[in-house]
């Protein structure tokens, strides 16, 4: 495991180092003192760890965050900050942009070593995952030249391609997981600080109210009291801990609905078994398990009434969701942007139906490609990089299983409209 760290303190760099070089996990330790040479000492030396000082001249710590997590070659790298600010809004700024980890300074060993043995874990999965994604990739390559020619074979490969989009979305969950318990753990260990505060100054209190000299005339006590109480800045302490309360039952909650959310999708389901169910709750969960993937992509603008009830198998209208949105995603990014590309979903009722549009503004699709899109096999990727039956599988999925209609609008340039008419059993 390399580990880069960047610091314009030779001596900090001097003190990782020292600690670092007893960790059999790591073979390789480089120093940098100029943070404008950390990215090229990344690429160079295939980096794995970036250990980075917050507050450095030329480029501050968050800005350097910032110019890797642009990078989509960098998604899993964990980058760890090393700062002396104990400013909540430091932490949070952090972990906002992206930041794995953080370590306090003046730094402990047993800290330091606790911290990278979790990112090199994170690390280590990470590359096990990549590895697997290859070989799916290789097996569905060999898979594509195979049976090309076999449109019959269409249903027996159905779980070869859920399986590849299941692997695709994993690392993302895994990080969005790691966000909010990152805001736990700090939260946790400053909320335990400010208790040995307090109870240093209620101690102090009882002391002095019990002694005999708060019965003096000068009111001595009474002074020292106030006295502690600046000095402790309990003030700061009462009013900061509302900000951390509401920081920890955020990251609670997000945990929460990410890991509902996954073991929705993770059930199975019998092509007949379908229920009544909210279009946008239906939406919002399938947004929050690709979250990951959209993030440094496009915005998601959603235009769903929350009254609009779909009677459906949500399993499989779900995986039509990701498939579409997937493909706007994959579909912006080729565009090589400099900033966000947008995708729009928007629903409407019309008679006894619910009409849903997924409108991109990626690079459209070619008219003589526009009545091939749903056919078994037909993919405009690189061979091995898709089966071509995702909108195959989700056309079934909506028009045979479900009743409705799929339909598409593109221009090249402009981007491209999926819609699809489901019928729904009632609204409110």
């Amino acid at each position: 495991m390399r580990i880069l760290v960047v610091d314009d303190s030779f001596f900090n760099l001097s003190s990782v180092k020292r600690n670092l070089e007893d960790m059999p996990e790591i073979t390789q330790i480089l120093l940098c003192d100029d943070p404008r040479q950390a990215k090229t000492i990344v690429d160079q030396y295939k980096i794995d760890i970036l250990i980075t000082d917050v507050m450095m001249p030329a480029i501050t710590g968050f800005e350097l965050l910032e110019l890797f997590r642009a990078d989509s070659r960098y998604d899993d790298m964990p980058i760890i900050m090393l700062t002396s600010l104990i400013d909540m809004a430091v932490y949070k700024k952090c972990f906002d942009l992206g930041a794995f980890d953080y370590i306090n300074k003046p730094f402990n060993t047993v800290e330091l070593h606790s911290r990278l043995k979790v990112a090199i874990e994170a690390k280590n999965n990470s590359n096990n995952l990549k590895s697997l994604l290859e070989v799916t990739r290789k097996q569905n390559e060999e898979l594509k030249i195979m049976n090309a020619e076999l449109t019959e074979a269409k249903f027996s490969l159905v779980q070869t391609e859920k399986m590849a989009a299941i692997g695709q979305l994993a690392a993302g969950i895994a990080h969005e997981i790691n966000n909010p318990m990152g805001y736990i753990s700090s939260n946790f260990d400053i909320l335990k600080k400010y208790y040995v505060r307090m109870k240093e100054y209620m101690d102090f209190f009882n002391l002095e109210i019990n002694g005999d000299a708060f019965s003096c005339v000068d009111c001595n006590a009474i002074r020292d009291l106030q006295d502690k109480y600046q000095e402790l800045k309990l003030d700061f302490i009462v009013n900061d801990l509302e900000n951390i309360f509401t920081d920890l039952s955020g990251g609670i909650k997000r945990i929460t609905d990410i890991v509902q959310s996954l073991r929705v999708y993770a059930r199975t389901s019998k092509d007949d078994e379908k229920d009544t169910n909210v279009l946008l709750k239906l939406i919002q969960q399938v947004i929050l398990i690709i979250k990951n993937e959209v993030k440094y992509v496009a915005y998601i603008k959603l235009d769903v009434p929350d009254d609009i009830i779909l009677y459906c198998n949500r399993i499989q209208v779900g995986q039509v969701f990701v498939n579409i949105i997937l493909n706007a995603i994959q579909a912006i990014k080729t565009q090589n942007r400099d900033c966000l590309g947008s995708i729009k979903i928007k629903a409407r009722c019309i008679d006894a139906n619910v009409q849903i549009e997924f409108t991109d503004d990626g690079p459209g699709i070619m008219k003589e490609h526009l009545h091939k899109i749903f056919e078994p096999f037909f993919t405009t990727k690189e061979i091995g990089q898709g089966t071509g039956l995702g909108l195959s599988i989700s056309y079934d999925i909506i028009v045979n299983k479900h009743n409705g209609s799929f339909d598409v609008k593109s221009e090249v340039g402009k981007g491209t409209t999926f819609i699809i008419t489901l019928p729904i059993i009632a609204t409110e």
